[in-house]
């Protein structure tokens, strides 16, 4: 499916992008209240610049919605994260331009041209990625998502862009949610229990069959004797 095709479907809410952002302050993509069964999701991308080794360095910050609930979890008011530099993606090739089709959706919705991060030195990036979907709250008069840096360790946030949408997700989701840390934690924990039950099955399978050929040798022990 084209991107046109795609945006069809898709509409970006709210799309803000900040260069060098501060840590310790709140940034913020911001948009009109949306419909109590809208299908709304959010995507945020990070680009890091370490300044040491990566296994010396850590990226912190929260996570705060408006007017929309964590589905998994919508009692919740923020999430907060901390990763390790080592767990961050390292990626020469950073830009969010590089995800062609949710760039031209991004530009043609908003008319907002994505603008690079001033990264120094491409061997010390590392790019983040969170997709998320929610739930819109009633009654409220506005939704929209905020991240807050920090604690930053020996690490700078050179570009943030934060979106939020309705309706379908555009594919390059896919590929931005896979340099979630968490993501690629839990892919490889389903992976290790679908590969347990696997092994589980195949045991008791095993037992069955022999349990099986007993119960004939032994019928056909018993029936020659008569």
């Amino acid at each position: 499916m084209s991107a046109a095709a795609c945006a069809a479907d898709t509409k970006i809410l709210a799309f803000e992008q900040f260069i060098n952002p501060s840590e310790k302050q709140a940034y913020t993509a911001a948009a009109p209240a949306v419909a109590p069964n809208a299908q709304v999701w959010s995507a945020v991308y990070m680009v890091v610049q370490a300044n040491q080794a990566p296994d010396n360095t850590a990226l912190g910050f929260k996570v705060i919605p408006q007017g929309i609930l964590f589905k998994a979890a919508p009692a919740k008011k923020l999430d907060q994260y901390a990763f390790e530099g080592i767990n961050l993606a390292k990626k020469k090739q950073y830009s969010l331009t590089q995800f062609q089709d949710l760039a031209e959706i991004i530009q043609d919705q908003t008319g907002k041209k994505i603008e690079e991060a001033p990264v120094f030195n491409a061997d010390q990036a590392h790019v983040y990625a969170r997709v998320e979907d929610w739930v819109p709250e009633y009654n409220t008069q506005a939704a929209g998502l905020s991240i807050e840096l920090g604690p930053l360790q020996d690490m700078d946030v050179k570009g943030l862009y934060i979106m939020v949408g309705e309706g379908e997700k555009p594919k390059d989701l896919t590929a931005l949610a896979s340099l979630d840390p968490m993501f690629k934690s839990q892919y490889h924990a389903d992976t290790a229990e679908a590969k347990a039950e696997a092994r589980s099955s195949f045991r008791e399978a095993r037992w069955m069959i022999l349990l099986v050929v007993l119960a004939m040798g032994i019928y056909l022990g018993w029936y020659r004797r008569t």
